[in-house]
């Protein structure tokens, strides 16, 4: 064995040493394994384990390993355990990787750099976080199928407390480059194994890991390989650099992003600027006044933790895409006051993977709460803007709906507003309490379940201290929002059920159960019903949730609605660039507009309209300042839904059947471009959109 003193260990740290000066330091610290030494240490294990006998009496002893032993049988450990400790669940390991994230992306990139090295030679290498947990293997197949019958795979804890004296968990205590050979092990299924080992430290002298290079020989051959240990520690010390680099780098890189974005800013907006790890890097002052917290406070928090809102940050980060105006409802003293937020990745040249986070937070109405109170209960809709009859129709259903407890499923097309009827039924059935929104789509699911029941501090190897409480235990007396509800993974919704049904949780690793009295209100726009006949949805939570069903209206059956609403968002826009002249829709946009299919609902219209403004260089919004899309688009017919029903002749005339046929060949030849088509025919656009709805033609 071979254990490097903590003062030789900062010289190598410290100095840039070749290979052949780090190995002559090393060398100083090498006590060689014979034949001899080795029988003694086996008969002095078979002396502690059988008799008691004291392991420091031995002439070959290292005290550090024989302090460990004595650990490991008080631990209870079988040094003839053929599968050693256990391994972390997937969601449980992911959140390891995450939390490790710098470390676990420069040290997989090392392993698959010397991937052919470490199979031809025969070795298995891998990093473990600060407690023992593997996040990392690499080596030949015919290796990691071996370590894989112990348990050797990504997810294992190896702590001495769980399989006993091994190289990792001697450097997580001595925070020293350590290497162990055969008999000092405690477990006789690794007596074959040579591990050099060498912690991973951060710039502050913080260990983060373990990187761990393992030979499996026979005990001939294992006392050759001391020299693994000199190459080990090379290793480690290049990817610490490399850290440290990495660092310096990501946490400049994000200084002068978030200044580049900041100085565009408009002033009255909210910005703040969220590390990789969703924790604040930077916060000005409009958005620490909104989130009613202090600056110093906030700087280096969890987002998720100085703020009661909840955005679904992890999805910008995922996707690397990013969303804009996503709605959210903050409580003040006197007010609730509403807001728009942009969410968008921060990116560093070439690289990837981005930074951070950047957001913008913009108020964009407030209500009273005094006023609130003393309204009538149908005042809660205000913000659903509309006057259709569908609109209303659906409206009037949903106040109903409100005075009720029952769960409730919204189901609608995207972009419909289906959070808006949610938290209009919120607000008016439990305003004073919470209301916790969770897109089922944008969680992995390996981590859903963490995120809605939470877990008890410790509960797994790595979990945070303090543990960490769950969506619906928030939503404790408010109300539960459930978007995409039909991308809840199968697994999981038998235990939602069971929730619904008892209105209590467990925290996971948590061994009591915690009272809940919560709303769910779910919404999806996929066909749960068929869902369910196809075994993708369980019937019984199906009419759990469906206790009351509300159908959102299309944008495309609530008539004037849609010039009602393009009028609002040129307000809305030109209000927000301090524009005192709002433009007018020229007629044929409004006849475009009433046209058209709007597949992205209300959102699509207000992105038209945002995009419009841009393109606008009068005071009228005219065709060719709208999105290409729009114009190109092969939506110009409305399509037949449960809102209305298309009215065809029964028979055309001669004349009629040839303008259909005309201007079907003329969308054929362009691509069902009507701009195209309407120059070929000689029509004016207007009149081509005029005749496409006249005739119900279909492409």
């Amino acid at each position: 064995m071979e254990i490097i003193g903590t003062k030789e260990f900062d010289i190598l740290r410290g100095l840039n040493l070749n290979h052949k000066a780090e190995e002559s330091i090393i060398r100083e610290f090498v006590v060689e394994m014979d034949t001899g030494r080795w029988s003694s240490i086996e008969e002095c294990k078979e002396r502690f384990l059988h008799y008691g006998e004291n392991p420091h009496k031995s002439l070959y002893m290292y005290p550090e390993i024989a302090d460990s032993w004595v650990r490991s049988k008080k631990f209870g450990v079988n040094p003839q355990d053929q599968k050693l400790g256990y391994i972390l669940k997937p969601r449980e390991l992911e959140a390891l990787i995450l939390d490790n994230w710098a470390m676990v992306k420069i040290t997989n990139k090392f392993m698959k750099d010397h991937l052919n090295l470490l199979s031809a030679s025969g070795y298995f290498m891998c990093l473990t976080d600060a407690n023992g947990v593997l996040l990392l293997t690499a080596g030949g197949k015919e290796r990691a199928e071996k370590f894989e019958t112990i348990n050797g795979v990504p997810g294992a804890v190896w702590t001495e407390k769980l399989i006993g004296t091994n190289c990792h968990s001697m450097c997580i205590n001595l925070q020293r480059p350590v290497q162990i050979i055969g008999p000092y092990y405690y477990c006789d299924v690794v007596y074959d194994n040579v591990g050099s080992g060498t912690p991973i430290m951060d710039e502050n002298g913080k260990l983060m890991g373990v990187l761990l290079v393992i030979d499996v020989n026979t005990p001939e051959k294992q006392v050759q390989q001391t020299n693994l240990l000199s190459w080990v520690i090379s290793a480690g010390l290049a990817i610490e650099s490399q850290l440290r680099l990495y660092k310096q780098s990501y946490f400049l890189s994000l200084h002068n992003k978030s200044f580049e974005r900041l100085k565009k800013e408009p002033i009255r907006a909210g910005r703040i600027i969220l590390d990789r790890e969703g924790k604040i890097y930077h916060i000005d002052r409009e958005a620490a006044k909104i989130l009613d917290i202090q600056r110093k406070d906030a700087l280096d928090r969890p987002f998720t933790e100085a703020s009661k809102i909840s955005l679904p940050i992890e999805k910008v980060l995922r996707k690397k895409e990013p969303i804009y105006k996503f709605e959210a409802a903050l409580d003040k003293s006197t007010s609730q006051q509403y807001y728009e937020i942009d969410i968008e990745p921060i990116f560093n040249g070439e690289n990837k993977d981005p930074n951070g986070v950047f957001l913008r937070i913009v108020l964009i109405g407030s209500k009273s709460k005094e006023i609130v109170r003393t309204k009538e209960k149908e005042d809660s809709f205000d913000l659903i803007f509309g006057k259709s009859k569908a609109l209303e129709t659906i409206i009037q259903k949903a106040r109903k709906v409100a005075s009720h407890d029952g769960g409730v499923l919204i189901v609608g097309e995207s972009g419909t507003g289906k959070e808006l009827f949610a938290r209009a039924i919120h607000d008016e059935s439990r305003s004073n309490e919470s209301f916790m929104a969770i897109n089922c789509a944008s969680i992995p699911k390996s981590l859903i379940e963490s995120e809605l029941f939470g877990y008890e501090g410790g509960s797994f190897t790595g979990a945070a201290s303090k543990g960490r409480v769950g969506k619906i235990e928030l939503a404790r007396d408010g109300t539960l929002f459930l978007d995409e509800i039909g991308d809840m993974p199968l697994e999981l919704q038998p235990v939602l059920l069971r929730v619904l049904e008892d209105k209590k949780i467990m925290r996971i690793g948590g061994d009591k159960y915690i009272p809940v009295d919560f709303r769910v209100i779910a919404a999806t726009n996929k066909d749960l019903k068929k869902m369910v006949l196809n075994k993708e949805f369980r019937e019984d939570l199906y009419y759990r949730l469906a206790v009351f069903k509300l159908r959102i209206p299309p944008l495309r059956v609530r008539g004037n609605d849609i010039l009602k609403l393009a009028e609002y968002f040129i307000e809305k826009y030109c209000r927000r660039a301090n524009i005192n002249i709002f433009p007018q829709i020229s007629p044929e946009v409004c006849d475009m507009f009433l046209n058209y299919d709007w597949p992205g609902n209300v959102r699509e219209l207000e992105n038209v309209i945002a995009y419009s403004l841009a393109m606008a260089t009068g005071n009228n919004i005219k065709l060719n300042h709208l999105p290409e899309d729009l114009l190109c688009g092969n939506s110009l017919t409305k399509s037949k839904t449960a809102y209305e029903e298309i009215k065809i002749p029964e028979e055309y005339s001669t004349i009629e059947k040839m303008e259909i046929e005309a201007i079907r060949n003329a969308m054929e030849k362009t691509g069902n471009n009507v701009v195209a088509a309407a120059e070929i025919l000689g029509l004016g656009r207007s009149t081509v959109y005029r005749k496409i709805k006249q005739y119900q033609i279909k492409f």
